[in-house]
């Protein structure tokens, strides 16, 4: 029951995170026309750039307290190993390290956004990704970020029942829209000081 209560609060937070991680791909490709980039993050700034960032800061926490007990639960449940896995096993501490990284990730890009001069979000982005550690840094978060999310909505549908090949492929394909969405950015402006 407790453990039915903590992947409840897992999941909801998770969705919490994963609607804001579709707005924020939509309108950060914006960018590619400034003069709306720009309009666009003159309102988000003025506004709801506070709210939406303590109710990301508490989905976060409620997302990784849960997961801390639900990993806690199931390493008291399970007392012998699997012999043989019928997929590809990562080791579990690989798993917490990409974890970590994934939350140092968020908390530094947030950190980085904060620091961003709000009146001209479109020149501190270009400044940003014209190093190349940045965009390597940001790819790999976004790598990270890939495999988490499609191994996390791979055990929602299998709660749900959704055990398909179709379900999975549009897991990946959303998931793969979602990061490439990401991803364009960095590269292009990269790409144009090369």
């Amino acid at each position: 029951m407790l453990l039915q209560l903590h992947k409840r609060k897992m999941a909801i937070a998770g969705t919490v995170m994963s609607g804001y991680l579709i707005f924020h791909m939509l309108t950060n490709l914006s960018f590619f026309n400034q003069a709306y980039f720009t309009d666009f993050y003159t309102w988000y700034n003025a506004g709801l750039r506070w709210p939406v960032l303590v109710i990301m800061a508490i989905a976060i926490a409620i997302h990784v307290k849960a997961a801390i007990k639900i990993r806690k639960v199931n390493a008291k449940a399970r007392t012998v190993q699997y012999e043989k896995h019928d997929k590809f096993h990562v080791p579990a501490p690989l798993v917490t390290m990409s974890i970590i990284f994934l939350l140092a990730f968020m908390v530094i890009h947030i950190i980085q956004t904060l620091l961003f001069d709000s009146n001209n979000v479109y020149m501190e982005l270009q400044q940003l990704f014209q190093s190349t550690f940045m965009v390597l840094f940001y790819l790999a978060g976004l790598f990270v970020m890939m495999m988490h999310l499609t191994h996390s909505l791979a055990n929602v549908l299998q709660t749900l029942g959704k055990t398909s090949k179709t379900c999975h492929t549009l897991v990946w394909a959303g998931v793969l829209l979602l990061v490439g969405g990401f991803a364009i950015i960095p590269v292009s402006i990269l790409w144009a000081t090369l």
